[in-house]
C-alpha cells in the first residue's frame, strides 16, 4: 500500500513569492516537510490501531509503517507512506487466552478450534489451528526426540490488515495539503520574524 502526495506546486508559489531569499525558503521548507512525515506517521498509527484494536506500541513492534522524504525530477518533493500489508500473527493483536472452544485474542477476536502452543525457537504462545485434512500420525518429536501421536499439520493463524490500512491512507489524504499549509506557515514566522 503506497500513498504520494505531490508538494511541489505549494513550494513553487513560495519560491517565486520569497525569491530574494531562497536559501532561507529552502530551509524552512525542508522543517515543514520534515515535520509533516513525522505528523502522517502519527496519524496512521492512531488511525490503524484504532481500527485493528490493538495498541500503538504493538503496531510499531510490527515495524509496519515506513515515512520517506524524496525528491523527484526537478526538485519535486515525494510524502511516501508505506505500510506493510502482509498477514499479522493473531498473538500480535493482543494478549491470547485459551479456553475449550478455542482461542481469546484480546477483547474482541476469538479462533474456534485453535489452541496455544510454544515452538521451541520462540519466547511466546503461538496461536495454531490444524488444516481440514490433518490425522494423527505417529511421528518422532524435534525437540524430545519420542515417538508420539501429532495432530497434523497445523499452520499459524494470521490475519490480513489491508483493509484497514488502504482505510487509514484514505482517510490521511486529504488532511495531508492542509497540515503541510499550516506547517509552512509556522515554520515562516519562525524563520522570518524569530530566526532573523
Amino acid at each position: 500500500m503506497l500513498i504520494e502526495q505531490e508538494v511541489s506546486g505549494d513550494i513553487e508559489e513560495l519560491l517565486s513569492l520569497f525569491g530574494q531569499v531562497p536559501e532561507k525558503t529552502e530551509k524552512v521548507i525542508n522543517r515543514a516537510v520534515r515535520k509533516l512525515s513525522r505528523w502522517a506517521e502519527r496519524q496512521v498509527y492512531r488511525d490503524l490501531a484504532k481500527r485493528l484494536a490493538i495498541t500503538q506500541k504493538a503496531l510499531k513492534n510490527l515495524r509496519r509503517i515506513k515515512v520517506r522524504l524524496n525528491k523527484g525530477v526537478s526538485n519535486q518533493r515525494y510524502l511516501t507512506l508505506w505500510i506493510g500489508t502482509n498477514q499479522v500473527s493473531a498473538h500480535h493483536l493482543g494478549k491470547a487466552r485459551q479456553n475449550d472452544r478455542g482461542v481469546t485474542v484480546g477483547n474482541r477476536r476469538f479462533y474456534r478450534s485453535s489452541f496455544l502452543m510454544q515452538p521451541h525457537n520462540t519466547s511466546q504462545d503461538l496461536i495454531w489451528n490444524r488444516t481440514e485434512d490433518w490425522s494423527h500420525k505417529y511421528r518422532k518429536s524435534k525437540v524430545s526426540g519420542r515417538w508420539m501421536w501429532m495432530g497434523l499439520p497445523i499452520v499459524k493463524k494470521t490475519e490480513s490488515i489491508h483493509q484497514e490500512a488502504e482505510s487509514s491512507l484514505k482517510r490521511l489524504q486529504p488532511d495531508l495539503v492542509r497540515r503541510f499549509t499550516e506547517l509552512l506557515h509556522q515554520e515562516l514566522n519562525y524563520a522570518f520574524n524569530i530566526e532573523s
